[in-house]
């Protein structure tokens, strides 16, 4: 390839595999946080006391067995494991479904994102491997000193814009939250209140937060092998290559010995 196109392409090349890469880890951290520890959600509700803001709010009692039902099959109804959310729970000892239409609509669309979510994975994945063995082709081993070295570069800055985003977060959550509704959500039906929606009673601001960077930790434990690997590639890769022919020296054979 020309070095002129190699100035181009290399670049495109190493950014792109750098945001698929902090794609699948971001999914995979969301689904690590919400699917891995089932205990986390009553945890949660006892912390919130969400039985006694249903009884406050709506004068509904429901035993938190009911509620803990509620959020697994919300959770597969989610990624698709269920084709619908209704979910017999007992309220002021009567069998009633928990979600409302509201809540369900609301639901609905979160279940089209997230299933986008694990779509786009998928796909950024295989494109992941596509650009690994393209540089391979061009590069053969040094492919990996290439990728690393962009991955190193790109995680840097998106580094400093998550941490920036961090503080922004935690001292205004509500607004972050708030604009990360309107921006996938601009149908407007995820705005609920207590005193008609079980949903919001059982899933506080509070329980948002804590979810949010619940999230925002296992996505970044996720990357922390990721990062000394780059580095390692970025120096030692640098001259990984296939052996010229027996006999023959090459220029880039000259150039890789002298560096």
């Amino acid at each position: 390839m020309k070095s002129h196109l190699k100035h181009i392409f290399y670049p495109l090349a190493c950014l792109l595999f750098s945001l698929f890469l902090v794609f699948i880890l971001f999914v995979s951290g969301f689904e690590l946080a919400c699917y891995g520890n089932p205990s986390y959600y009553r945890q949660e509700f006892q912390k919130y006391q969400v039985q006694e803001a249903l009884l406050e709010n709506r004068g509904e009692s429901i035993p938190l067995s009911d509620l803990e039902k509620v959020m697994g099959e919300t959770l597969r109804y989610l990624r698709g494991d269920r084709e619908n959310l209704i979910i017999p729970v007992s309220v002021n000892g009567v069998e009633q479904n928990f979600y409302q239409e509201d809540e369900a609509s609301h639901m609905a669309d979160v279940r089209v994102l997230f299933i986008l979510s694990l779509t786009l994975r998928m796909m950024f994945f295989l494109s992941l491997l596509a650009i690994i063995f393209l540089l391979v082709i061009l590069e053969h081993g040094r492919a990996l000193a290439i990728l690393g070295k962009g991955f190193l570069y790109c995680m840097a800055g998106f580094l400093v814009i998550l941490l920036l985003f961090f503080l922004y977060a935690s001292q205004n959550f509500d607004q972050a939250f708030t604009q990360f509704h309107l921006l996938f959500f601009s149908q407007g039906n995820w705005s609920f209140d207590p005193a008609l929606s079980r949903m919001i009673n059982i899933m506080p601001e509070e329980f948002f937060q804590d979810t949010a960077f619940r999230i925002l930790r296992f996505f970044l434990l996720l990357q922390l092998p990721f990062l000394p690997l780059a580095w390692f590639f970025k120096k030692m890769a640098r001259n990984w290559g296939y052996p010229s022919k027996r006999g023959t020296v090459t220029i880039e054979d000259i150039r890789s010995n002298a560096v």
